[in-house]
Formats: structure tokens, sequence, C-alpha cells
């Protein structure tokens, strides 16, 4: 399975895309039950948790918003995703070959709750010791991402801007600091555009791409796997600023590669 070459334009010049249904209801339902499993506590949890999941699920009668990274590193029915054959192709049609993965998230947002925000943010502030700036994230929806329970937004065209902040410039009390007027460049048009996406599809956004997502107002949550992704040229380039990262193994100026790093399956004829 490929992107068009619509779609790909798309991508290039706006910084994101919808693609195709990669997973399915299988796929999906065994997900939601390894995660299920995850945050109550059933099987061993395999990564950073905030607080305890099964005193708060007591307690609350509700989980908190829960993100997990690399928990492919850790959990076999996850790490079957990156070696899916069609993600593999879906990455090789927007990004230079051998494509890996640099790391991926798994996000749960509660039912009700409309403090479940992500801030505006893009990418690549947090990735800045590896280069270049052309990462990219494939996006998965376990559940169907709408507006009502909090899909992700993008600012069209944003990663072309000559914009150019640190991460100790953020000003964390405000989810909208990067959209502010003096934070911009002039002229730009910063209407949110949502990106709505159905259970076993995948959205792609580029790390320079400003994006970010509201509360969830619905009964059910809203479930994601996420895969951020490196071309095959991406080096690290500065310090370690987050041991999470995990890119001290791999020295300043050598390509991020290894163990860590798998290859996604590339198309015959690609370079892998």
């Amino acid at each position: 399975m490929h992107l068009t070459p619509q779609q790909i334009r798309h991508y290039k010049e706006h910084g994101y895309v919808a693609g195709p249904r990669v997973l399915n209801d299988d796929q999906i339902g065994k997900l939601k039950a390894r995660i299920q499993d995850i945050l109550e506590e059933r099987i061993p949890f395999p990564a950073h948790l905030r607080g305890n999941a099964a005193v708060q699920l007591k307690n609350k009668g509700n989980l908190p918003v829960v993100k997990v990274v690399n928990i492919f590193r850790r959990d076999a029915l996850f790490a079957e995703l990156v070696a899916d054959e069609t993600i593999g192709s879906l990455a090789h049609d927007l990004l230079a070959g051998p494509v890996r993965i640099w790391e991926d998230q798994l996000i749960f947002k509660p039912p009700h709750d409309n403090q479940a925000v992500l801030a505006w943010h893009r990418d690549y502030t947090y990735w800045d010791h590896v280069g270049p700036a052309d990462l990219g994230t494939c996006w998965i929806a376990l559940d169907d991402a709408t507006i009502d329970n909090g899909c992700i937004h993008v600012i069209p065209g944003s990663h072309h801007w000559k914009y150019n902040y640190h991460r100790n410039d953020v000003d964390v009390e405000d989810p909208n600091w990067p959209l502010r007027p003096e934070n911009v460049p002039h002229g730009a048009d910063v209407t949110p555009v949502p990106c709505e996406v159905r259970a076993g599809h995948c959205h792609f956004h580029h790390c320079l791409t400003l994006h970010g997502s509201y509360g969830n107002k619905i009964d059910n949550p809203r479930r994601s796997y996420i895969m951020h992704l490196m071309p095959g040229h991406t080096r690290r380039t500065g310090d370690n600023w987050n041991e999470r990262l995990a890119t001290v193994d791999v020295p300043v100026g050598e390509l991020v590669q290894g163990p860590q790093y798998p290859t996604l399956v590339a198309p015959t004829g690609t370079q892998s």
C-alpha cells in the first residue's frame, strides 16, 4: 500500500496528511485489551505512568491521561506494529529510507476530561539533539478520533516557518504560547485545522508542524498509538538533554541506528 502522489504533495506543502487504514478490527481489539491490562496493572507496567493507575481507578472512578513511551521495546504486541509492512511502506513514501523508529507513544485520553489538553507544540523542539529536522510521525487511532474527544489539530504549513524556539523558551502556563502573535511570522495563518481519524487509520505530520489537541467531551476514552520516525540519514548532533530518548549510546555525529532503533519494512526495490 502506498500514499498517492497527491497525498505526498499535501504532506510536503502542508506538513500533514491523512493516511489509509493500517489496523484491522482484530488488531485494534487486541491492542485495546493490552492497554486495559496495563492500565489496571494486570500485567507489569512497561514504562512511566503518572501515579498509580490501579489506585486512581479505585479512588476516582476514572484514569488520568496516560502516556507510555517506548512501549515497543517492552511489549511484543506493540513491537509487531514496527514490523508492519503497510506502515513501513507508507513511511517510506514520505521519508528517505531506511526509515527507523525514533520512539513510540501510547496515549490514553480519558472520557469526560476537559483538562486532557495537549499544548501547541512542534515535536522537533524536544528532539533537537538529532538532525536534520525532517523526522515525521505516524499517528494511529485505536478509537475514532473526533473533535468531540480531542483529535489532533494542526497549523497547516507551519513546518515551513522560520520559527526557531528552544524548549526553555516555552511558557508552560499557556498552552497557546506558540500561537501568540509575537511568536509567529508576520501574516501567518494560525487557524487550527482538526484532523479527525477513524479507528485503525493513520495520520502523518512533519516534526516541525505545530499541533495540539483539546479535551475529551464524550463517554468513551480516546486511545492512540504513535510512531515517531527518522529518515535513514538522521544523526546525533548534540548533547542528550533527556535520558528517556536514549541516544547516549550513539556518538555525536553518527547515524542514529542500532537494535533500539529498528528499521521499518521497506517496499520491494526501496532502500532498506
